[in-house]
């Protein structure tokens, strides 16, 4: 029968009389590879059957059938309707010796193991609904399995030796049981212990402890008897364990806490290993009150014994190690964190030997992340280690006593040196052999390398940062490459912990004024690409060490901007050129001709994009420091005047006629375009003429931002001073050329994301500047840019225009708001009224409304002021917001509305509009959210919520009012909450006026509104 012919005939059975032939041809079905729509269609209908009042027969009836799928399907009837029906206890007991009999019928009738779990699932599943008719569900089940019939409950004495019967299980019996009592102890695990429903099945379970010890323990016992599986039987206490851990319970503890040494003892054997492995893990690292302290000595035993040593060696010495060694070494590991307080006693001889060796695994053949995976472990486990040993010596005011040639400082200094020759960077050969993924996790590695050097410097100090000093001078003695760059690498990761003061600086001039500049400087020839980038990386990590020492920047800068040129170093070099100038500008005012210099010759040679930008920001932050303000405007127009080259060239191109090309090897081409990404055809003139444009924009943007000062940090909320308006003619035409330029730019390529996002960064970078300089625009000449047209990206405008009105609240400027103010708000309300739903634009929603939030924070008498017809929209737009479904508009919203509940002015006539304007909008405002609290809002919303509705409580007397009208509303979002519920709810926020605690009352009323499990808490 085809799809179709199955579909039809499916259609026109109807459900309820579908007879057991008809059923199994349904299941049969299923099975095959049938359209998906087929599929779901008859998975409806056999979820209708298991549902019916005959789907009790139906299981029955398909459990008797002799392919196994259809027993499947039978198995799962039963489990649907145990879990869908209530049975009397008599019903209940009739179903349990069905499944019983099932079970010892499959054992011996051929039936398949996945068949078999499937019944005994169910079994557990019985169990859980009804273990108060089947207490001794284990031993029941045994003494049933050995006599081959489901043998009534009563006959089971509950006295009686249990040893027996468990010997005498063949292996079929003992599968099945084992499968049982290991399902029963993960499901267990899933039912809430502290439930009032189900604290007696935790209660039976646990008197059923012995009997399960009893049967493991017999099941653990040999591999030489034919009847058990060691293997299952672990695995299956593996189970327990975790359903005692879950549930806390004393007896089943000390019942299961038996079988620990017999676990320890399967450890030499290769086929257990694994999975005692996976038991003592776990109880390690998750239950560690479970061990006792002869279980502890016995795992020093094991560690200890040749098999443990054999092991061991295996781990660090082999060069092909398996998954097996992996095992142990984390197995190690997990004891020795268990036992860590221990190993920080340095006269604890055993301890100290255990923790000799774990600093041994550090040595294991292989590359951290690559073919060695139990570096990177262990060495988390150090970090941990010396933290906790920070801790113990600071509890006994003990950190200068520590002596370095004795435990436990010397294993950390031990582990220092091992990690960090772990980290060297293999052969070119074997590093290209890598795949991605590989190269990622031994990056990771060296990255966790640094974060345990920081830890342990917190516990050595100076002294670590001249073994790494010392290393690196040896290692450059012997063109030791590899070791160079790991020991430059450690000293690099250091420079956080010591940049707080000059104590190392006498180390790091053994470094700096070592010959290794000279030797970096002369190329890959000599020193690879890979020690050169981590060098030249020092720079910037101890750039403040630069600032002491004056007299050590030329080498540095010169060997930097030598590396510039070179595309293997251009990013780190240019990296470490920014950060030295930006944080020694002051020491290098003189020599910004050379610098510009140093510019003019890179920009002939092809100069990489990201390198550029960080090179003129650099030049740029040492043109701020100049003293005379001639000099330092006619630095900036050198600068500027290069950077404008690229955009008249842009601006020049975009006139083009449309489809012009330029052929790859243009001038053009090699400016636009990094090396990596140059074209090897023809390239449309419109698309190098923007690639030149976001190049010439990006360093001009870098180039604003080197110009702010560098103590600066105006809190544009209330600083107190603003730039002066310029009165240099010089600075006020270079206002109107970049200004001129940023224009050009607009007109020509707003429809591009990134170049609108480049020219508003460029504005920002002037705002927060406290005296002029070429970025602080005159605030009319920012208005009108900001108000002029943009096809692109006006959600970012707004935002602009937000930051642009707060840096002018502040000082001298706060004289221009009022004006700016004028233009700005109308803008923006026309930005807003354009949306035909304010979901249109969520981004431009929310950075319009909050542009009006700002406005109203500082000048609420200009928002107030705007035409009526205005002031509506706002609020209208604001309420609209507010019953959205968009967050981020939505968090606007609240606030925004926060904020006007809260407004108090000075200005009478403002304040008047305000409280006319609230008896209005109070009514609306409060029905908004109490559809939301109501139901409506997602919970992550609920905090954000609350705060209007706290200020509406503790400021308005109406507040009662107005939320009473809207709980009481018909259109109220849910049904699953009574008025007295209701009125409860709000006789809380009213008596709360607005406390933190409002926002819990809240959260437990919108529970309650959405019909959830937790009861609404009165």
């Amino acid at each position: 029968m085809d799809s179709m012919e199955t579909n039809a005939a499916m259609d026109n059975i109807p459900i309820p009389t579908m007879t057991l032939p008809e059923v199994e041809h349904l299941v049969h079905e299923m099975y095959k590879p049938n359209p998906p729509q087929t599929i779901s269609r008859i998975q409806e209908i056999l979820q209708t059957l298991q549902k019916s009042p005959a789907g009790w027969q139906l299981a029955d009836g398909l459990l008797s059938r002799p392919d196994n799928n259809i027993k499947f399907f039978g198995a799962l009837t039963f489990t649907v309707k145990l879990n869908t029906e209530s049975l009397s206890d008599e019903d209940a007991l009739s179903v349990l010796h069905k499944l019983v009999s099932f079970l010892i019928t499959s054992l011996s009738d051929g039936t398949l193991a996945f068949v078999i779990k499937k019944i005994c699932s169910t079994l557990v599943t019985y169990y859980v609904h009804y273990s108060h008719t089947w207490s001794r569900c284990i031993r029941h089940l045994s003494h049933s399995l050995d006599k081959c019939t489901s043998l009534p409950i009563d006959d089971i004495d509950d006295t009686a030796p249990f040893e027996d019967i468990v010997q005498s299980l063949d292996l079929k019996n003992f599968y099945a049981l084992t499968w049982f009592t290991q399902f029963l102890a993960n499901e267990a695990e899933k039912v809430d212990p502290k439930s009032t429903k189900y604290i007696p099945l935790h209660q039976r379970l646990a008197n059923n402890a012995g009997d399960v010890v009893v049967f493991l323990a017999h099941g653990m016992k040999s591999m030489n008897d034919e009847n058990t599986r060691p293997k299952e039987s672990i695995a299956c206490l593996h189970a327990w364990l975790q359903y005692g851990y879950r549930i806390q319970n004393q007896t089943l503890a000390q019942q299961l806490r038996t079988l620990v040494h017999p676990v320890i003892n399967c450890l030499p054997n290769d086929e257990l290993f694994e999975v005692a492995v996976e038991v003592l893990t776990f109880i390690l690292e998750d239950w560690r009150p479970f061990l006792l302290k002869d279980h502890i000595e016995s795992l020093y035993s094991v560690f200890e014994s040749q098999w443990g040593q054999d092991k061991y060696r295996l781990l660090v010495e082999s060069e092909d190690v398996d998954g097996e060694e992996v095992q142990f070494g984390l197995l190690m590991l997990a004891f020795a964190d268990f036992q860590v307080v221990e190993l920080t006693d340095g006269t604890n001889e055993r301890a100290q030997r255990l923790l000799t060796n774990i600093v041994g695994l550090l040595r294991a053949s292989g590359y951290p992340g690559v073919d060695n995976k139990i570096f990177v472990p262990t060495l988390e486990f150090m970090g941990s280690f010396v933290e906790v040993l920070l801790d113990t010596l600071h509890e006994a005011d003990s950190t200068d006593h520590m002596q370095w040639d004795k435990p436990p400082v010397w294993q950390i200094m031990q582990a220092v040196s091992e990690s960090s020759r772990k980290i060297q960077y293999p052969s070119i050969t074997i590093y290209s052999s890598w795949d991605s993924t590989e190269r990622v996790a031994f990056g990771d590695a060296r990255k966790d390398v640094a974060d345990f050097m920081q830890a342990v410097y917190t516990l050595i100090g100076k002294q670590l940062v001249l073994i790494f000093a010392v290393g690196l001078l040896e290692a450059l003695s012997k063109s030791a490459w590899a070791e160079l760059e790991a020991a430059a690498f450690c000293l690099g990761a250091l420079s956080d912990c010591v940049s707080d003061g000059t104590s190392c600086d006498d180390i790091l001039t053994k470094v700096f004024g070592s010959p290794l500049f000279d030797l970096l400087r002369q190329g890959q020839d000599v020193v690879p690409v890979r020690a050169r980038q981590t060098c030249l990386s020092l720079i910037e990590r101890y750039s403040e060490y630069f600032g002491n020492h004056p007299e050590l920047l030329p080498a540095a800068l010169n060997l930097l901007f030598s590396a510039v040129g070179d595309r293997h170093l251009a990013i780190p070099s240019s990296k470490s050129i920014y950060t030295l100038c930006s944080s020694c500008r002051s020491l290098l005012t003189s020599e910004v001709g050379a610098f510009l210099e140093q510019y003019v010759a890179l920009r002939n040679n092809e100069l990489d994009s990201l390198a550029e930008e960080r090179v003129v920001g650099a030049i740029a932050s040492i043109i701020q420091a100049m003293p005379e303000d001639p000099l330092k405007l006619d630095a900036f127009k050198k600068l500027l005047t290069m950077v404008v080259a690229d955009a008249d060239i842009s601006l020049q191109l975009s006139t083009y006629p449309e489809g012009s090309l330029l052929p790859p090897d243009n001038p053009s081409i090699v400016r636009a375009y990094d090396l990596s990404q140059r074209p090897t055809a023809e390239v449309p003139t419109s698309e190098v003429s923007l690639q030149l444009a976001i190049r010439a924009l990006r360093c001009l943007s870098s180039i604003a931002k080197g110009l702010q000062a560098p103590t600066e940090s105006v809190d544009l909320e209330t600083g107190d001073d603003g730039p002066q308006a310029p009165t240099d003619s010089n600075l006020n035409q270079i206002h109107v050329d970049i200004m001129n330029l940023l224009v050009r730019f607009k007109e020509t390529f707003s429809s591009n994301l990134e170049v609108v996002d480049v020219i508003c960064a460029i504005l920002r970078a002037g705002f927060s500047e406290t005296e002029p300089g070429p970025f602080v625009f005159p605030p009319q000449m920012v208005t009108e840019f900001i108000t002029s047209r943009w096809e692109n990206r006006v959600a970012t405008i707004v935002n602009t225009a937000s930051v642009f009105v707060t840096s002018l609240y502040s000082g001298s400027q706060r004289k221009y708001l009022g004006e700016v103010l004028g233009q700005l708000l109308p803008w923006v309300f026309g930005l807003l009224s354009q949306l035909s739903e304010p979901e249109q634009d969520p981004e431009l929603a929310q950075y319009g409304l909050e542009f009006a939030q700002r406005v109203m924070v500082r000048r609420p008498e200009i928002l107030m002021s705007q035409p009526s017809i205005m002031l509506e929209f706002l609020f209208m737009f604001a309420l609209k917001l507010l019953n959205g479904n968009e967050p981020l508009p939505k968090a606007a919203a609240a606030e925004f509305w926060t904020t006007f509940i809260s407004i108090r002015t000075d200005d009478q006539n403002t304040q008047a509009i305000i409280n006319d304007a609230m008896s209005y909008l109070g009514p609306k405002l409060s029905e908004s959210l109490i559809q939301n609290i109501g139901g409506k809002a997602a919970r992550s919303e609920l905090d954000r919520l609350s705060e209007p509705l706290k200020k509406l409580v503790a400021q308005h007397v109406h507040a009662r009012q107005w939320l009473q009208a809207a709980l009481q509303d018909p259109a109220f979002p849910s049904d699953k909450v009574s008025p007295e519920d209701k009125e409860l709810f709000l006789k809380k926020i009213i008596m709360l006026r607005g406390q933190r605690s409002t926002n819990q009352v809240v959260r437990n009323f919108w529970l309650a509104c959405r019909g959830s499990n937790f009861a609404y808490v009165s």
